[in-house]
């Protein structure tokens, strides 16, 4: 059985009373004698509003009753109040899928898979072979052509023998049946909640559109939620143009310089790293020793065998070098072919002791682990002993 409350958007208060009353976790379930609560299904969330000035915190159906949450336990009369809006918004959006589905069943001979509700935008997935650009533009303007119109949209209630003349037999299975006829477009079996015609639907968007498994998803905002969705990104749009000091149309050029500027320094803080690194292996390589042992803070791993190569290839050095990045730790084992450290040894030493991961050459090898306190002298004292 139908509730026909239902047929009506616009109707968001009700005088009832209450049958039942059910606890359940220190809060208590009421059974009404009339509801005008909607209760999610067919893809449609559930109404948010209040009883007696308490928030209906959930809903249900069960024993052939809509029953509502409340933190206090009411009794006889009571007074239903729905938020408008956001009946409204879930409305628009739900006839807006109807009035999709309805357009391009009619155009491409394609059928409704799925359909999706979102915050931030809606999507209604067919079974299109291919889908493109120019189709949806089409379908966008078709569909904003039908809201102009401002198409009927009717709740029915038929017998199974009225609604056979519009749709097949394996559709009507059933006695009572609930219709959504959109003008002469569409003629489908619904238990949600719709708009009274298509102007209330103000203005459809189509978003975009992807590749499925099964076809083709096609994403949308409509009326409310479309409004709500541009003066979102509107604000956003402001503050990045106030901060660029560039108009809305030129924000991508803005945007761009940015990117360039950021990628050219970067360029520059890069090479000035570079040659610190170089002038700090000069330094390093002019020392008398031949095996070096040094720990450098905030040294990236790719700079610090730059710096390993260049001291073993212009100075014939063998080092051993710590770089030391927050609590990690990379170190550097190298060696000019003629120095006579033993390179893969060494470094096996080095990574049974501290638990390194990385690769073993035969003139370089390094790896990385957790950086241990005193690495430096703990290291020193080691190498004394080989």
């Amino acid at each position: 059985m139908y509730n026909k409350l239902y047929d009506n958007c616009f109707k968001t208060e009700l005088n009832t009373k209450v049958l039942k009353v059910e606890e359940e976790n220190g809060l208590y379930w009421h059974a009404c004698k009339d509801t005008i609560f909607y209760v999610e299904s067919g893809g449609m969330a559930s109404d948010i509003g209040m009883m007696d000035n308490h928030m209906v915190l959930g809903l249900k159906k069960k024993d052939g009753y809509v029953w509502h949450l409340l933190d206090v336990k009411l009794e006889g009369a009571v007074f239903m109040s729905i938020n408008l809006h956001e009946r409204f918004r879930k409305c628009q959006i739900h006839t807006a899928q109807h009035l999709i589905s309805a357009v391009l069943s009619n155009v491409y001979k394609v059928h409704t898979l799925a359909h999706h509700v979102g915050d931030e935008e809606n999507d209604v997935e067919f079974d299109f072979p291919d889908f493109n650009e120019k189709m949806a533009i089409e379908l966008q303007v078709l569909c904003n052509g039908l809201i102009r119109d401002d198409l009927n949209v009717s709740i029915l209630y038929p017998t199974r023998a009225e609604a056979l003349a519009h749709l097949p037999q394996k559709d009507v299975m059933r006695d009572d049946l609930r219709i959504v006829r959109i003008g002469a477009l569409d003629y489908t079996l619904c238990g949600c909640m719709h708009v009274p015609s298509l102007r209330y639907l103000q203005l459809l968007f189509i978003r975009g559109f992807e590749k499925t498994n099964k076809g083709y998803k096609i994403k949308y905002l409509v009326g409310d939620q479309l409004l709500d969705c541009v003066e979102r990104r509107y604000k956003v749009l402001d503050e990045v143009s106030h901060s660029l000091a560039i108009s809305h149309l030129y924000l991508d050029t803005g945007v761009g310089r940015i990117i360039n500027e950021t990628r050219k320094l970067h360029n520059e803080v890069s090479d000035w790293k570079q040659k610190y690194y170089k002038m700090l292996a000069k330094e390093l390589g002019q020392r008398e020793e031949q095996l070096i042992i040094e720990q450098f803070e905030d040294i990236d791993n790719k700079s610090l065998v730059k710096m390993a190569s260049f001291l073993c290839d212009t100075y014939q050095k063998a080092v051993i070098l710590i770089g030391k990045m927050y609590d990690n730790a990379h170190i550097v084992v190298a060696a000019n072919p003629g120095n006579g450290l033993d390179v893969k040894a060494v470094y096996e030493m080095l990574a049974d002791t501290y638990h390194l991961k990385g690769n073993v050459g035969s003139s370089i090898a390094q790896g990385g682990g957790l950086y241990k306190e005193d690495m430096l002298t703990r290291i020193q004292e080691l190498i004394k002993n080989v």
